[in-house]
């Protein structure tokens, strides 16, 4: 899945929960669960396997999924000021729903190749409910817009 729609999950958890000890490590578990979900997103996994590294189209879109997620999780976290430790853990609960896929980023763009990493990089690949462009987006689009939902109830 892309990154937006694990920022906002994560983000709803840790608005939504009132207490950061349930609500962050739920944020991190919420990774793989919403990858569950069928979804289309670039194979970095796949272009790696095959060309060694991802596409410049495929780091083109994830640098504007990674600009969009930073701004709308800075935004939406900002609405709490001036509670700046409801904030902090608004942003923490947002990390933590995309820690999997920054920790893969070590593999794809800076050529680590842990054991665990691999391991890592496989269980994702393996995990990941894989859907066509057009359903795949549909289904991000619906994740999306029912943690907005939530989130703004």
């Amino acid at each position: 899945m892309l990154e937006l729609p694990h920022v906002l999950v994560g983000i709803t958890l840790a608005t939504k929960i009132g207490n950061p000890l349930i609500a962050l490590p739920l944020s991190l578990a919420s990774h793989f669960v919403v990858d569950l979900v069928p979804h289309w997103n670039p194979s970095l996994y796949t272009e790696t396997k095959k060309y060694g590294q991802p596409s410049k189209k495929t780091t083109l879109i994830i640098i504007f999924d990674v600009l969009l997620s930073l701004s709308l999780g800075f935004w939406l976290a900002s609405r709490f000021l001036p509670d700046y430790t409801k904030m902090a853990i608004i942003l923490t609960g947002a990390f933590l729903a995309v820690l999997p896929d920054v920790i893969e980023g070590f593999y794809f763009y800076l050529k680590v190749r842990s054991k665990w990493l691999i391991e890592l990089i496989e269980f994702q690949h393996n995990h990941q409910g894989k859907a066509g462009f057009f359903l795949g987006n549909l289904t991000q689009l619906i994740t999306i817009l029912l943690a907005l939902y939530i989130l703004l109830s």
